[in-house]
């Protein structure tokens, strides 16, 4: 048995018994991101900003006619600057491979100004 320690304190724990405690936090944050994703402030901000700019990326011009799904991204993301989760001004519509593509080290914002043609899509939906 390993005498490794990952706590402050110098109290010894075996590597799979850090594991388990590893596996239970993993478990709790994704509870957690669970909550958020499904708490009504976000799905209402959700369709807010889909209403707003439509169901187009911003980035590419794909939509769900071209075969991807179409996400609402965080611009400044969650996890390194959790404030602005539920911020429109930090919204934008990006398909699914220019989001995951992006990760959450690029805060290239691609809204534009829409046009009227954009508008009157928007208006329509």
């Amino acid at each position: 048995m390993s005498s490794w320690s990952w706590k402050p304190d110098g109290k010894h724990e075996t590597r799979e018994a850090a594991k388990r405690h590893t596996k239970k936090q993993r478990k709790m944050w994704r509870k957690l991101e669970n909550k958020f994703w499904n708490s009504q402030e976000w799905l209402q901000l959700r369709y807010a900003v889909l209403k707003r700019y439509g169901a187009t990326c911003m980035c590419c011009g794909a939509t769900r006619k071209d075969g991807v799904q179409i996400h609402v991204d965080h611009i400044k993301p969650r996890s390194r600057f959790p404030e602005l989760a539920l911020e429109f001004s930090n919204l934008q519509v990006l398909c699914d491979r220019c989001n995951l593509g992006k990760g959450n080290i690029d805060f290239t914002d691609w809204r534009q100004e829409l046009t009227s043609e954009q508008l009157e899509h928007v208006r329509n939906i």
